[in-house]
């Protein structure tokens, strides 16, 4: 974060870079970003980040000068002290002109989609981002009074943008490295944490782990849960009040954002209201204007959106059109003001005809005893166009199989919305920031059935 925040006043574009990726993956982003200096980590989880970092710069279309490790390392890389060392040789007066150079609309950090359809994009932002962060900020009412244990990862949208948002009221971030249930409820009861930022996956794992009964979770005044109306009302009911979020990657994190003073069924049932930068408007397939409480396409714009990918004319042009970023979400916008997240347009599929949103499959799946977790989406079938298809994960120490719980879908959805094909794995394939990689799992089952 030191290394971040200098590069910044330096005028530096900053490109944070998956830890999960492979040597292969990272020389992509690397390179692809035309990135000239690369900071890692001596080592994470038993890896040699040191070594990796090598052995990207030696991909021939990367041009990286200098690569700079945090932590002990034998490898031949500059340590982050012989860095900072190097930085008395610049005068306060130089450094300042570099820092009055900058403009509002320069950009200051470049974000690769998560890649889970394919090869990631760079999302450019501007400095501007800062005032939604502040925005945000006033809506959570952060004061420095205020803490979180963040286990999110700071390569992902929604972490730097909460590291902003904390600092934008004073207000304190213990970091956790690596997140593991147990450790964060360890962390959020002894440092007395009053905010939680996290994804389903966080949360299922702290609401399940045995040790949540005995908890003092009291200081907790606001959980930060995007995802489904069922998590925002376990979260509130095992954890501390609950709102829900809206944001992606070009639209910095947080477009719309939910208010802890909102009764709960407006908290899990909405993402909230739009922040002051944005504008959106909800359309149909023909572009036109729905009406208040009418599902469409979310269209938004404003500084909190992307200045558009790097070196990709051709997919900014496409997501970006008269000015409107497409985000490619179908939601409804209610008279009063608040968005309902119904789900990805391109994930929806049609079972004989009939929309089905995965996202409401996945909920009643979860809500069996025995499901950790649930991921859904459909698959070609030859007399009714598509069916779905789930992979769901169980609890520790239970069992259960896909009849029992398309027996138990039937209860509660109709019967075109019931899971065909149900497969129980081991563990999903996850991308760091907790999105499920379906195409993976499309693939494998698609393989098998073959």
């Amino acid at each position: 974060m030191l290394v971040e925040l200098g590069l910044i006043r330096a005028g530096a574009v900053v490109v944070p870079v998956n830890t999960g990726f492979t040597v292969a993956e990272a020389a992509y982003v690397v390179g692809q970003s035309d990135s000239v200096m690369l900071v890692s980590s001596s080592s994470l989880r038993g890896r040699c980040l040191a070594e990796e970092s090598l052995a990207v710069t030696a991909d021939p279309d990367v041009s990286v000068q200098a690569v700079v490790t945090v932590g002990p390392s034998s490898a031949a890389t500059t340590d982050l002290d012989t860095l900072l060392g190097s930085a008395e040789s610049v005068s306060p007066q130089d450094s300042a002109a570099r820092a009055a150079a900058i403009g509002p609309d320069d950009v200051v950090l470049m974000l690769y989609t998560s890649g889970t359809t394919g090869f990631p994009k760079g999302v450019m932002h501007s400095h501007r981002v800062i005032g939604n962060m502040s925005d945000a900020a006033a809506r959570l009412e952060l004061t420095e009074d205020d803490l979180t244990v963040m286990y999110l990862p700071l390569f992902h949208i929604f972490a730097v943008a909460a590291t902003v948002t904390f600092m934008a009221r004073g207000a304190a971030m213990v970091l956790l490295e690596v997140f593991e249930g147990g450790a964060s409820l360890d962390l959020i009861e002894g440092e007395r944490a009053t905010v939680a930022y996290g994804v389903a996956p966080h949360y299922l794992d702290q609401i399940r782990h045995p040790s949540l009964a005995g908890r003092d979770l009291s200081s907790l005044r606001l959980c930060l849960a995007p995802g489904s109306p069922d998590l925002v009302r376990m979260v509130s009911e095992h954890m501390g009040p609950a709102i829900s979020v809206y944001g992606m990657t070009e639209t910095t994190s947080m477009t719309s954002l939910g208010s802890v003073h909102d009764p709960l069924e407006v908290r899990a049932e909405t993402v909230g209201r739009v922040l002051p930068r944005s504008k959106v408007k909800v359309v149909d397939e023909h572009g036109d204007e729905v009406e208040p409480g009418v599902v469409g396409h979310l269209l938004v714009q404003g500084s909190p959106v992307m200045q558009g990918y790097y070196k990709r004319p051709d997919a900014t042009a496409e997501a970006i059109v008269d000015g409107w970023f497409r985000t490619g979400d179908a939601l409804a916008l209610d008279s009063d003001g608040y968005l309902r997240f119904v789900g990805r347009i391109t994930e929806m599929f049609k079972v004989g005809g009939e929309n089905v949103d995965p996202i409401e499959v996945e909920s009643v799946l979860m809500r069996h005893p025995s499901v950790a977790f649930a991921s859904v989406q459909g698959v070609q079938d030859e007399r009714l166009g598509e069916v779905g298809l789930a992979h769901v994960t169980v609890v520790a120490g239970e069992t259960v199989d896909g009849e029992e719980l398309r027996r138990f879908a039937r209860d509660q959805l109709a019967s075109f919305k019931v899971p065909r094909h149900v497969v129980v794995v081991d563990q999903l394939p996850m991308t760091a920031s907790g999105k499920v990689r379906k195409f993976l799992l499309r693939e494998q089952f698609l393989g098998e059935d073959a």
